[in-house]
């Protein structure tokens, strides 16, 4: 009798513990694979309304392929990207408790990115991509207060760019953000906090 009392204020501690969670920690961890490391914040302000900002750096070398409009076809540089990425985000949890079950997000994005070829320091592209849209997602508590969650939805941007040196002769740009519409889509793994 004294180990089911022990073991049931156990779970009550657990369950009240879990109840106090005020928000999520968390990553995207495809973004890895492409150079942009994002870790963020989920904050509850009820049971069905959080707010979310997932900052992150960028940072990749590799080869960008570069169409030579002089020349007519396309040559390949040894490229460093650096940047950050912005993401503020509001979020409705659809008849389920955040930070549990479906939910749609309205969401700003904000990317700095800055290509250097490394083979000449005076060729660069600076470019700037600002946009919104909304994303229908689903995340789910796993055990001891790891989430896991996936999301896929419609984006706007706008995007600037900024040649300098070599980058100023090609027809082509060499980064994958472009104007107008796109998917924003991913998945994060979190710890509720």
């Amino acid at each position: 009798m004294k180990r089911l009392v022990v073991i049931m204020l156990c779970m009550a501690a657990f369950h009240a513990q879990a109840q106090e969670e005020t928000g999520v920690i968390k990553t995207n961890p495809l973004g890895w694979f492409a150079g942009q490391f994002q870790f963020g914040y989920e904050h509850f302000l009820s049971e069905n309304v959080s707010v979310q900002l997932i900052p992150g750096g960028i940072f990749h070398a590799g080869s960008v392929s570069i169409n030579d409009s002089i020349v007519g076809f396309f040559e390949t540089y040894s490229a460093t990207r650096t940047g950050f990425i912005v993401i503020p985000e509001f979020r409705y949890y659809l008849g389920d408790v955040a930070p549990d079950g479906l939910y749609i997000a309205p969401f700003a994005r904000y990317r700095s990115v800055t290509t250097k070829v490394d083979e000449d320091d005076q060729s660069s592209e600076k470019r700037n991509a600002m946009g919104g849209g909304f994303v229908l997602g689903y995340q789910y508590q796993l055990a001891n207060g790891l989430t896991g969650e996936v999301f896929l939805g419609p984006q706007l941007k706008s995007v600037n760019t900024t040649p300098t040196g070599a980058y100023e002769q090609y027809d082509e740009d060499v980064f994958d953000d472009v104007q107008g519409s796109s998917i924003r889509f991913g998945i994060t793994i979190g710890f509720g906090i």
